[in-house]
């Protein structure tokens, strides 16, 4: 991919958490990561496909963000960028002392 310079699209960081509802069971919600949860990334498409599933029409879209490098997420964390979410479902890191790493992510299904 390419350099530092290309790092022009800002996005951020999700997690989903579980809180208790007061009636002996869990809501879940999206929200925020806790530390630096907008980051720049530079930003290419992968993939996309198209096609029906339990007769709904679905498409899908493979995406891949390059960030600099950090320790603390994970293929169940999510990320928004233009306003649309994505779950992460491939994390590339190439060793700690590398600059950065790479997020290969997908739109359009559900978390």
């Amino acid at each position: 991919m390419g350099s530092a310079g290309k790092l022009d699209q800002r996005i951020t960081f999700q997690r989903e958490t579980a809180t208790p509802d007061g009636g002996g069971g869990v809501t879940k919600a999206w929200g925020n990561i806790p530390t630096n949860a907008t980051v720049w990334a530079a930003v290419s498409f992968k993939s996309a496909r198209e096609g029906v599933d339990a007769g709904r029409m679905n498409a899908s879209q493979m995406t891949t963000f390059e960030i600099y490098n950090r320790a603390d997420l994970t293929e169940l964390d999510g990320l928004i960028w233009e306003g649309n979410f994505y779950n992460i479902r491939t994390i590339r890191r190439y060793g700690t002392r590398k600059l950065h790493m790479y997020l290969d992510a997908e739109r359009g299904v559900t978390p």
